[in-house]
C-alpha cells in the first residue's frame, strides 16, 4: 500500500479520461526542448487494453506509464516490469512493448505519450526506465492532469518536464521490481556499443566475438541465456529500429534506408520490416509523419 494518500481529485480526473479518437494526435507548446505533442489518457480495465493500439506496437513516441490503482505487468523489449501504485515506467521510441496484464479487472493507470526535440536528454533513463514514485511525483502528475483537462498546453509541458527531470535525478534509486530478465545485461550493453555505430555493415559472429574477446559458442549461448533471443534476432531488431527512426526523421528513400541499415536488398528489408512492425515501410512513414 502507498505510504501516503494519493491525490483524490486527480484520481477522479484520471478515472474520467476517455480513450482518444487518434492515438497520435498532438498538443503543441512554445517551450523549446521540453516535451510536446503530449497525449494523456487512462486505462481502467482489462477490456480496454484488449483493443489498445499502443499495447503491442513500435512507434515513435515516448510512453510514460503511471499506475494509481491496481497492479499489472508491462514488457518493453526483453524486460518484464511488474508495476503498481508508487511505480512509473518510461518506454522509449521504437521499443517493442506490450501489456498491460492487469492482476484484477478494474484499475486506474495513467498513460502519457509525448515527443521531445532533444531526445538525448532522456538517454540516461534507457537502462533504468522504471522508478518508485514519491509524493512529489504524484503532485506533479495531479498538476499535469488538471492542465490537460483545462487544455493549458504550455503548463502541460512544464508539469511533464518537471516530472522527467525528477526521473533523471533519481534514476538509480529504488527502481521498480522487474522480472527474471530485468537487469540490464552487461553483455547486451557491450554488444550494443560495438554494433550500434556499424549497423550498415554485415557484422559476423566471428568478428563480434573477436572484438569482445570471447568464443563464438559462448557468445551465442550466453546471449540467449541472458535475453531469451538469438543474437541474430537482436541485431535485426537494432537495424529495424534504426530504419524506423530514419523513416520518420529523414527524407531518404526506402532503398537508401535499407542499405544504411545493413540489408542486402530492399526485398529483404521490406519483408523484415513488415514482420517486425506489422506495416509496410511506406505506410509507416506516411502514418507517423502526416500533419
Amino acid at each position: 500500500m502507498p505510504r501516503f494518500q494519493l491525490v483524490s481529485p486527480a484520481l477522479e480526473r484520471i478515472r474520467a479520461m476517455r480513450s482518444p479518437h487518434d492515438y497520435f494526435a498532438e498538443t503543441r507548446s512554445g517551450i523549446a526542448l521540453w516535451p510536446e505533442k503530449i497525449l494523456c489518457f487512462a486505462r481502467r480495465s482489462r477490456a480496454e487494453t484488449a483493443r489498445d493500439v499502443l499495447a503491442r506496437h513500435h512507434h515513435h513516441r515516448y510512453v510514460l506509464v503511471v499506475p494509481w490503482q491496481g497492479t499489472g505487468t508491462v514488457y518493453a523489449d526483453d524486460r518484464r516490469f511488474v508495476l503498481g501504485p508508487l511505480h512509473s515506467l518510461l518506454i522509449f521510441p521504437f521499443q517493442f512493448h506490450h501489456g498491460f496484464a492487469f492482476d484484477q479487472e478494474f484499475v486506474i493507470w495513467q498513460i502519457i505519450t509525448f515527443e521531445i526535440k532533444d531526445a538525448a536528454t532522456l538517454e540516461g533513463l534507457r537502462l533504468h526506465p522504471s522508478r518508485r514514485m514519491e509524493e512529489g511525483d504524484y503532485a506533479l502528475m495531479a498538476g499535469l492532469v488538471e492542465a490537460w483537462e483545462m487544455r493549458r498546453n504550455n503548463e502541460l509541458s512544464q508539469w511533464l518536464g518537471l516530472f522527467l527531470n525528477r526521473m533523471l535525478a533519481v534514476k538509480s534509486v529504488g527502481r521498480v521490481r522487474e522480472g527474471s530478465r530485468a537487469k540490464p545485461s552487461s553483455l547486451l550493453m557491450r554488444i550494443n556499443q560495438e554494433c550500434m555505430p556499424r549497423l550498415d555493415e554485415a557484422i559476423g559472429l566471428k568478428e563480434l566475438s573477436g572484438r569482445l574477446a570471447i568464443s563464438e559458442s559462448y557468445l551465442r549461448a550466453r546471449f540467449r541465456q541472458e535475453t531469451g533471443m538469438s543474437l541474430g534476432q537482436h541485431l535485426r531488431r537494432l537495424r529495424l529500429q534504426k530504419a524506423m527512426s530514419l523513416l520518420l526523421q529523414s527524407e531518404l528513400s526506402i532503398s537508401e534506408i535499407a542499405e544504411r541499415c545493413g540489408f542486402d536488398s530492399i526485398f529483404s528489408f521490406s519483408r523484415s520490416f513488415h514482420r517486425f512492425s506489422g506495416m509496410r515501410a511506406t505506410d509507416y512513414r506516411e502514418r507517423f509523419t502526416k500533419g
